[in-house]
């Protein structure tokens, strides 16, 4: 039987991913089976600062998007959201997506998956 856990906000090390278009997007994983159990969820946190534009991408799985902290905006395939502290997004897999955030945002996310190495981002422009 898998074990209840608590994760301290300090403990999850804060990473960087390079996307594509706009350099490195600042993320802390929560849960990962790569850091303790998982029960095929992976969970964290994403931060994107003001007038930030996160690179338009998509991955095989879905995604889920809760807004911790801001306002924004998400664009998913053709259609655009206003997004504040509170909402909730759902993003079918395959759905090109991505954000801009119109102040400091803070973002939880959760993919189906054990570990978050296994969500495969692909992006429409290659890194710069």
């Amino acid at each position: 039987m898998t074990k209840p856990i608590h994760i301290p906000y300090e403990t999850p090390e804060v990473k960087v991913m390079q996307e594509a278009q706009r350099g490195g997007l600042k993320y802390r994983l929560v849960i990962d089976s790569d850091h303790g159990p998982s029960c095929g969820l992976a969970q964290g946190l994403f931060y994107l600062y003001g007038g930030h534009t996160e690179s338009k991408h998509r991955h095989d799985v879905t995604e889920t998007i809760h807004v911790i902290e801001g306002t924004g905006k998400i664009s998913i395939e053709d259609r655009e959201m206003e997004i504040k502290t509170g909402d909730t997004v759902f993003i079918p897999a395959g759905q090109r997506h991505g954000f801009d955030a119109d102040d400091d945002m803070t973002l939880f996310f959760t993919f189906p998956v054990d570990r978050f190495a296994d969500v495969d981002y692909d992006y429409e422009e290659e890194a710069a």
